[in-house]
């Protein structure tokens, strides 16, 4: 994606800490997805060696 002609070079601050927080937002979401992913296979990992060790 490029920028239109006209603001190509002359970039509002605005602009870029909205970019800025959107891009935070992003890797902080993707930070929890993973960590949630970890949890979930974490557990089931425990619930498997708990079950294997009652047996």
């Amino acid at each position: 994606m490029e920028p239109p002609p006209g603001e190509s070079s002359p970039r509002p601050p605005a602009k870029r800490s909205s970019r800025i927080v959107g891009l935070a937002a992003a890797v902080g979401f993707s930070i929890a997805m993973w960590a949630f992913i970890a949890m979930a296979v974490l557990g089931l990992i425990l619930k498997v060696v708990g079950a294997h060790h009652h047996d």
